[in-house]
């Protein structure tokens, strides 16, 4: 069918669609192999924490039961945020260029700009699911404590949780948080049982997470000392900034990305214009809802 002015959005937006739809799906999701992905049933939605019951006491015969009263803790909230983009479509330049090689919908490479915008949502959405992480050590969470701390207050206990390591990523630091893994306390500051499954690094520590997990001897050693570290799993996503890493249970949940609206692409009119505005939106947050299951480190060595 020629393109003519008439039929300008009716020949256009089916291409633009398949061609956003088609690339977002073929597009890999990194963060989902770390994020626990899910929906918000409203724009704000919240998980309180509850205070948890500690060890049994002894009793006598013929006395009553113990019995426990359970606290309310902190609450972590995750609100719907908008993220969208989108560009404009001209009829002298669709019309002229549009098979072209440097037509609009070829402007940037493969699939041009339509596939532009559906690559933009995917680095969006990993960057996003990703900054938890990356701002961990500083950004402040729902129990005024960054994600990872060594003092994070516990509702009915009088101890701390700690989730942070300091120091490079080498074997014995890989090997400190791992036992800090096994000393995660729940809300009563009873230990609960956490295991290292995964270490999650960022393209900076790529091959020495390789190295310590891989290597038949302890890594970095001129020595017989047997590799120990075993049963845990290394994920590299590119969007851990830094020398950052991060050790991680995943049948702990806690990192979460929650869609309040999925990725809708259209277009529409751009008025007293025979042109075309072609968009993506959605709505959706991301961050934590418990600190557990989690050991944080920013890979830098302390100052002496």
């Amino acid at each position: 069918m020629k393109m003519t002015r008439d039929n300008f959005r009716e020949l256009l937006e089916p291409i633009h669609k398949k061609i956003v739809a088609d690339t977002y799906a073929q597009l890999p999701q990194q963060y989902t192999q770390v994020v626990t992905v899910g929906d918000m049933d409203k724009w704000q939605v919240s998980y309180p924490h509850i205070g948890a019951f500690g060890t049994w006491n002894e009793n006598t015969e013929g006395n009553t039961i113990n019995e426990t009263e359970i606290s309310q803790g902190d609450v972590a909230y995750f609100t719907a945020r908008r993220f969208d983009n989108g560009y404009s479509v001209t009829w002298e330049l669709t019309r002229d260029n549009l098979y072209g090689p440097t037509g609009v919908l070829a402007g940037f490479g493969k699939g041009g700009s339509a596939g532009a915008l559906a690559r933009g949502l995917r680095q969006t959405e990993e960057i996003q699911a990703a900054a938890p992480i990356n701002g961990g050590f500083t950004n402040v969470g729902y129990d005024g404590k960054p994600l990872f701390a060594s003092d994070h207050p516990l509702t009915d206990s009088n101890k701390v949780g700690d989730n942070l390591i300091e120091g490079e990523l080498i074997p014995e630091t890989v090997k400190e948080g791992m036992t800090k893994m096994r000393h995660t306390f729940n809300e009563a500051g009873t230990i609960i049982p956490a295991r290292t499954k995964q270490i999650i690094v960022g393209p900076e520590n790529e091959f020495t997470v390789m190295e310590i997990l891989k290597s038949v001897n302890q890594a970095f050693e001129l020595s017989n000392t047997a590799n120990v570290i075993e049963g845990v799993r290394p994920i590299v996503w590119d969007y851990i900034e830094g020398s950052t890493f991060m050790l991680r249970d995943p049948s702990y949940e806690n990192l979460k990305l929650l869609w309040r609206d999925k990725p809708r692409f259209d277009s529409m009119p751009l008025p007293k214009t025979v042109d075309w505005f072609m968009y993506g939106y959605a709505r959706f947050d991301t961050g934590y809802m418990d600190w557990r299951g989690l050991v944080g480190c920013t890979g830098i060595k302390p100052a002496p």
